[in-house]
């Protein structure tokens, strides 16, 4: 039965003449060669293409181009032709779906385990030929599966002991390292003793060679492999893995949400116009031929057989009855086996109906003027409407919240005859407002020239609601902005009551008000601007407060003797207000050379820097005063001078917020969790409300009044801002009167290899 499929599902085995006599061994010494050549050829062919490879781009940002990768010999679906370019029907197939979507396509050529490490780790976009596994699920996305696969055990001719998975055990078994079937053997405990190879070709030589008892790969392909090396001594077993079978799709790095959408799009729209059937006939063959009749094969044998049966004997009447029965019994047997391809057909057309039914996108299939076609399972839970019902011959307008919303969407599509992403506010079966995106494409029926409307759409209404909650979290942050610019203006109007001269720098600080409120507004587009703000403002400021400062001391020591009481004490707030704004102005420098200096990386002690801080930024009585422990810490990779000014505004926050407590205790450990080292330090001071724990390392958010504990507000955001340049995040901890902790981490990649973190005690859970 196996042989009877293979032979009306691969007609077209011609596609692989050139790479047959390229890699078709010769006895033993041949098979070794071969495996040569074919090591030569991966090498030649990863060295030109990796220049091609995609450097890694952000997550869910479309590319004209998208990279992906072929392995070399995975026929017929992924293999290198004669003019060693990437060929097979996962690459074709690839190509049009990207078509479909609009996208470029560049390929590169590399063994399986490479390839499928290049795309986790964000050097490919794609990958055209992907099992999916629940090990991969882990590492990738994919779309609706395209292909299903069966495995099997192909081992030599003659072996007589392995007859079931069971006898597998105690055998050594072969597979492709970083296969599916790596994955199923180890997942399954297959056998005690498994050995990986860079390819399947590797593989089957060791196999035919005597050297292992078995290989286990997906049936199709290893018949297709094994008949394209030449090798003869290696066969599949008849029992089937039923564990093992495979649904194979395009794969794409782990939340891609966007090209994920785009191939999915693709892989419907190449479905739904045939093409998806085109290319699988292009390479497997037309499901079923043109039947023909026995009594037309009757009537030709008889034109042919009547002038011949007037002249012969009646001895060879009878020889050409027999063969007239042998054609007949062939030709039955050969319609016989059609019908099973056409039911083959009819069930994967099925299954592929069922792939579009439970896409995670709402299909629909629509006429122009809002009738309801075709839809899956995701329509209706969208809409909210009841999955027991059948909802074909609804009116989908019903389903707007505006009609003249739908008019202007009929009147786009009519005019482009698509559309992508187009935003739609509508409503559930229950009248429950929502907002989705839709994608669809007219399409005209060649039977009757009637035309529909097909796409998907996703429902992004929580997505909407999250917007809002930002533009009003800017909105928020606008007032805050405004409120403290007023109270800025509001001081600076009580210099009015000093000297003319006094006036005119008053003048000069509403106009940096005025261009400090109007840069503030403009920061609010993005993170890179707020930075540049802070920078050039803190430069702009610097001067007229030097001057402020350097006046309020010459009136105070031209003109003391001529001010009373009030104007001497008037003249002492500009003076420390002035001050008290220099430093913060020299915190807001800092904190943006923090965003521009270059990071300079290299192996650090940070119990030594911890240590060392302490002893630099306390007094003599505060050495006596506080209790000061650092755990032992593992050495890590950082810039020095950066995390040195982590660790004085942690340490000098935590003396400043103990200075009024009783007792006066710091500690600082870390420990390595994960893929991260978590490094604390834990006072008794003040502590804080935990509930405001997210507000602390904004710039300008402080949870003490300045009369209580002085400061800017810059320092923590300083913390946060060098932290997230290392690659880690911050946080605290705490509770009123009681303490507080700090946490801070760094990532353990770019430290790999330099430490195993030795601290045993004293460890501290994340806050």
């Amino acid at each position: 039965m196996n042989d009877l499929i293979l032979k009306s599902v691969f007609p077209v085995r011609w596609i692989f003449k050139s790479i047959q006599r390229l890699l078709k061994p010769q006895g033993t010494e041949g098979l070794r060669m071969t495996h040569k050549n074919r090591i030569w050829f991966s090498a030649v062919f990863l060295v030109l293409t990796a220049g091609a490879v995609s450097s890694g781009r952000p997550l869910n940002v479309i590319p004209d181009t998208v990279y992906i990768a072929s392995e070399p010999d995975y026929p017929p679906y992924c293999f290198v032709n004669e003019e060693g370019e990437a060929a097979g029907f996962s690459m074709d197939l690839f190509r049009a779906a990207a078509a479909a979507a609009g996208l470029q396509v560049r390929i590169k050529i590399g063994i399986w385990s490479k390839i499928k490490q290049d795309l986790a780790e964000g050097r490919l976009d794609a990958l055209p030929l992907v099992g999916r596994t629940p090990e991969r699920e882990e590492l990738f996305d994919f779309t609706m599966p395209y292909l299903s696969l069966h495995g099997a055990v192909f081992v030599r001719k003659g072996t007589k002991d392995i007859n079931s998975i069971g006898d597998l055990k105690e055998k050594s078994i072969v597979v492709m390292r970083g296969d599916n079937a790596e994955e199923f053997v180890r997942r399954e405990n297959v056998s005690n003793e498994i050995v990986t190879t860079n390819t399947f070709e590797e593989a089957f030589i060791a196999l035919a060679n005597g050297h292992h008892n078995a290989v286990i790969t997906q049936r199709i392909m290893g018949i297709e492999l094994l008949q394209t090396m030449g090798i003869k001594n290696v066969v599949p077993l008849d029992f089937h893995l039923p564990e093992f079978r495979q649904d194979f799709c395009f794969a794409v790095r782990k939340g891609d949400d966007r090209l994920l959408s785009l191939l999915n799009e693709g892989l419907s729209v190449i479905i739904a116009n045939k093409t998806y059937e085109q290319i699988r006939n292009e390479w497997f063959g037309p499901a079923v031929k043109d039947q023909i009749m026995f009594k037309d094969i009757l009537r030709y044998l008889l034109f042919i057989l009547v002038p011949i049966l007037i002249i012969i004997a009646a001895g060879a009447i009878v020889f050409f009855r027999k063969e007239v029965k042998k054609q007949t019994r062939e030709l039955k047997r050969e319609i016989a086996g059609h019908k099973q391809t056409l039911k083959a057909l009819q069930v994967s057309e099925e299954k592929y109906r069922g792939m579009i039914k439970n896409l995670m996108e709402g299909f629909y299939c629509v006429s122009f003027d809002g009738v309801l076609l075709d839809y899956n399972t995701e329509f209706i839970r969208i809409l909210k409407l009841d999955p027991d019902k059948d909802h074909t011959g609804i009116k989908l307008p019903d389903f707007w919240q505006n009609p003249d919303d739908r008019k202007a969407y009929l009147d786009e599509i009519q005019k482009k005859g698509f559309i992508r992403n187009y935003e739609i506010k509508a409503k559930t079966a229950a009248g429950e407002p929502i907002v989705v995106t839709a994608s669809s494409r007219v399409v005209k029926d060649d039977k009757d020239d009637s035309v529909r409307i097909e796409g998907s759409f996703l429902d992004i209404t929580d997505r909407k609601k999250a917007l809002e909650e930002l533009y009003k979290l800017k909105d928020d942050l606008a007032i805050t902005v405004g409120r403290r610019t007023a109270e800025l203006e509001e001081k600076v109007q009580k210099l009015d009551k000093s000297e003319k001269a006094m006036l005119y720098m008053v003048e000069d600080l509403n106009e940096l008000a005025a261009e400090l409120q109007e840069e503030r507004c403009k920061l609010l587009a993005s993170n890179q601007e707020l930075e540049a703000f802070t920078y050039s403002v803190s430069h702009d400021l610097r001067a007229p407060l030097r001057a402020v400062d350097g006046y309020s001391k010459f009136l105070l020591e031209d003109y003391g003797d001529k001010l009373d009481t009030e104007g001497k004490r008037f003249i002492r707030v500009i003076h420390e207000n002035a001050a008290k704004m220099d430093r913060l102005i020299l915190d807001l420098l800092n904190l943006s050379r923090i965003s521009r200096v270059d990071m300079n990386l290299k192996q650090a002690d940070m119990r030594k820097i911890a240590e060392s801080v302490f002893h630099e930024i306390t007094s003599d009585g505060e050495k006596e005063a506080f209790q000061f422990s650092v755990e032992k810490m593992p050495p890590v990779v950082c810039d020095t001078a950066l995390i040195k000014q982590v660790w004085q505004n942690l340490i000098g926050n935590a003396i400043k917020y103990s200075s009024r407590s009783e007792i006066k205790k710091i500690e600082i450990g870390a420990e390595q969790k994960d893929h991260e080292i978590i490094f604390f330090i834990r006072d008794r001071g003040a502590g804080f409300d935990k509930k405001y724990a997210g507000k602390l390392f904004g710039i300008f958010q402080r949870l003490h009044s300045e009369e209580e504990f002085p400061g800017t507000g810059v320092g923590l955001a300083i913390v946060k801002r060098i932290v997230q340049r290392h690659g880690g995040r911050v946080w605290a901890g705490g509770e009123t009167n009681r303490g507080a902790v700090f946490y801070f981490t760094l990532p353990l990649q770019q430290n790999q290899g330099l430490y195993k973190l030795e601290c045993q005690n004293g460890k501290s859970e994340p806050g």
